[in-house]
Protein backbone atom coordinates (compact mmCIF):
# COMPACT_ATOMS: atom_id res chain seq x y z
CA UNK A 1 0.00 0.00 0.00
CA UNK A 2 1.35 3.74 -1.24
CA UNK A 3 2.05 5.84 1.45
CA UNK A 4 0.52 9.48 1.12
CA UNK A 5 2.61 11.97 1.19
CA UNK A 6 1.16 13.67 4.32
CA UNK A 7 1.29 10.66 6.00
CA UNK A 8 5.06 10.14 4.91
CA UNK A 9 6.57 11.92 7.32
CA UNK A 10 5.96 12.85 11.61
CA UNK A 11 4.27 16.25 12.90
CA UNK A 12 4.77 17.94 16.30
CA UNK A 13 3.28 21.10 16.67
CA UNK A 14 3.66 23.46 18.61
CA UNK A 15 2.74 26.26 20.15
CA UNK A 16 3.13 29.16 17.42
CA UNK A 17 5.92 31.46 18.08
CA UNK A 18 7.22 34.77 15.87
CA UNK A 19 10.91 34.48 15.03
CA UNK A 20 12.65 35.45 11.68
CA UNK A 21 14.89 33.65 8.73
CA UNK A 22 18.90 33.67 9.59
CA UNK A 23 21.67 33.50 7.85
CA UNK A 24 20.83 33.14 4.07
CA UNK A 25 19.68 34.87 1.00
CA UNK A 26 18.74 31.97 -0.76
CA UNK A 27 17.12 29.75 1.84
CA UNK A 28 15.15 27.43 0.44
CA UNK A 29 11.54 27.17 1.65
CA UNK A 30 10.48 23.32 0.82
CA UNK A 31 6.51 22.04 0.26
CA UNK A 32 7.49 19.06 3.15
CA UNK A 33 10.34 18.53 5.01
CA UNK A 34 13.61 17.21 3.97
CA UNK A 35 16.18 17.75 1.76
CA UNK A 36 15.02 15.86 -1.20
CA UNK A 37 11.47 17.76 -1.46
CA UNK A 38 9.94 20.55 -3.98
CA UNK A 39 11.02 23.73 -3.07
CA UNK A 40 8.61 26.38 -3.14
CA UNK A 41 10.84 29.31 -3.61
CA UNK A 42 13.21 31.44 -1.66
CA UNK A 43 13.31 33.00 2.07
CA UNK A 44 16.10 35.66 2.92
CA UNK A 45 17.84 36.58 6.34
CA UNK A 46 15.31 38.63 8.22
CA UNK A 47 11.83 37.43 6.32
CA UNK A 48 9.58 37.20 9.25
CA UNK A 49 8.38 33.95 10.15
CA UNK A 50 5.76 31.61 12.57
CA UNK A 51 6.93 28.52 13.40
CA UNK A 52 3.77 25.72 14.08
CA UNK A 53 5.19 22.56 13.66
CA UNK A 54 8.53 20.78 13.93
CA UNK A 55 9.73 17.80 12.23
CA UNK A 56 12.39 14.79 14.07
CA UNK A 57 15.15 14.52 11.97
CA UNK A 58 18.67 13.36 12.83
CA UNK A 59 20.44 13.53 15.60
CA UNK A 60 17.73 13.62 18.37
CA UNK A 61 16.82 17.42 17.18
CA UNK A 62 13.84 18.91 15.35
CA UNK A 63 15.80 18.95 11.51
CA UNK A 64 12.67 20.65 10.14
CA UNK A 65 10.34 23.96 10.76
CA UNK A 66 6.93 24.06 9.48
CA UNK A 67 6.56 27.90 9.03
CA UNK A 68 4.19 30.55 7.85
CA UNK A 69 5.52 34.08 6.39
CA UNK A 70 3.90 36.84 8.84
CA UNK A 71 5.05 39.54 5.21
CA UNK A 72 6.37 38.80 2.43
CA UNK A 73 9.42 37.48 1.86
CA UNK A 74 11.97 39.60 0.36
CA UNK A 75 12.54 36.99 -2.64
CA UNK A 76 9.03 37.78 -3.75
CA UNK A 77 6.88 34.82 -1.79
CA UNK A 78 3.51 36.50 -0.27
CA UNK A 79 2.53 37.16 3.46
CA UNK A 80 0.50 33.62 4.43
CA UNK A 81 2.60 31.12 2.14
CA UNK A 82 3.31 27.92 4.44
CA UNK A 83 6.05 25.59 4.28
CA UNK A 84 9.56 24.15 5.30
CA UNK A 85 13.01 25.25 6.49
CA UNK A 86 16.09 24.12 8.09
CA UNK A 87 16.82 24.28 11.63
CA UNK A 88 19.78 26.26 10.72
CA UNK A 89 18.07 29.45 8.89
CA UNK A 90 15.67 30.12 12.19
CA UNK A 91 16.96 32.86 14.31
CA UNK A 92 15.07 31.76 17.26
CA UNK A 93 14.40 27.74 17.89
CA UNK A 94 11.82 26.08 19.17
CA UNK A 95 12.66 25.54 23.21
CA UNK A 96 14.09 21.62 22.96
CA UNK A 97 10.87 21.12 26.17
CA UNK A 98 8.21 22.01 24.09
CA UNK A 99 9.29 21.10 20.34
CA UNK A 100 8.13 17.45 20.45
CA UNK A 101 10.96 15.55 19.20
Amino acid sequence: MAVSPASAYSVHNVRDYNTTVWGGNGVRFRTAPGYSTTVRGLVASGDKIKVTATNPGGFGNCEWYKVTLRSKSRNGLPAGTTGWVNWTFVRTLVDKGTQGC
